[in-house]
């Protein structure tokens, strides 16, 4: 028992490394992505040791109890595609937002007055950071640390390059950012209908990755409980074989997640307050 417990360590620990390995940094100042799920919630932790117990009492196997817990809490990740959903939606929303501002601005507004209007109709997928950045303005928290605070949470490209052009109309106080922010929605929302057109082809993919993972899980279960089949499981070298088994199909359905997923792109724009000659050559990018 101590040395399957120790295979099935061991190669938790394999897949461990492999993602640390594949897992890019981020930029410094930059949160989290909010569109991600930032960790397993409590529910699901419950849930997976929940699994995991009942795995060990029906099967005696470490790696089979290991392997239960670990498919409760990555498998529901590999299928779902909320995260691609909800970040598509945050960039409709912040197209909608930028227009609004936009036509604020062209009433005569201020850049700050527009801002702080702008935050009692924000798109419900963007409300939380527009609120926030109107709460600092009003705050008389500096615009451009405000405006970067706002991009960090936003956490895009996109909210990178709004970010970047109110930040050099707040320091230039020109009538140009209309023309600015409109021409940026635009660009926007043909992003936003080019990441729909891509996502529908991925909804087909992990229609493909959810059949594949009710099929494994079905012939495992058949395999656990038939006797016969599995007894050679229950031996030391049997505990060995399953765990390499499953980082196999651990590493293959991970393999298939990321054929399916669209990686998020890189932001040029951190928390960090800098000098407009930076803001520039970043907006520029």
């Amino acid at each position: 028992m101590a040395a399957a417990a120790a295979g099935a360590l061991v190669a938790a620990g394999l897949a461990l490394l492999a993602a640390e390995l594949t897992r890019r940094v981020p930029a410094l100042g930059t949160p989290p992505r909010r569109w991600r799920s930032a960790g397993a919630s409590p529910k699901r932790i419950a849930l997976a040791a929940a699994a995991g117990l009942a795995a060990l009492a029906v099967t005696r196997w470490p790696v089979g109890a290991l392997a239960a817990a670990c498919a409760v809490l990555f498998v529901p990740r590999v299928t779902a595609g909320r995260a691609a959903r909800r970040r598509t939606s945050a960039l409709e929303g912040l197209e909608q937002w930028t227009r609004r501002v936009s036509d604020l601005l062209t009433a005569g507004r201020g850049l700050e007055d527009a801002i702080g209007v702008s935050a009692r109709t924000a798109p419900t997928s963007i409300a939380a950071p527009v609120r926030a950045l109107a709460r600092r303005l009003s705050a008389r928290v500096g615009s451009e640390d405000a405006l970067r605070a706002f991009a960090a949470e936003i956490d895009d490209p996109a909210g990178d390059r709004i970010a970047a052009a109110l930040i050099i109309a707040t320091g230039r106080r020109g009538g140009a950012v209309r023309g600015v922010l409109s021409a940026l929605a635009e660009i926007l929302a043909r992003d936003v209908a080019a990441r729909r057109d891509i996502e529908a082809e991925r909804a087909q993919h992990r229609a493909t990755v959810r059949w594949l993972v009710v099929f494994v899980g079905g012939f495992t279960a058949f395999a656990a409980l038939n006797r016969a089949y599995s007894a050679p499981f229950s031996t030391l070298s049997g505990q060995v074989v399953l765990a390499v088994v499953a980082l196999l199909y651990a590493v293959g359905l991970g393999w298939l997640h990321r054929l399916g997923s669209m990686p998020g792109p890189d932001r040029f724009l951190d928390q960090r307050p800098s000098g407009g000659s930076d803001v520039m050559a970043g907006a520029g990018r």
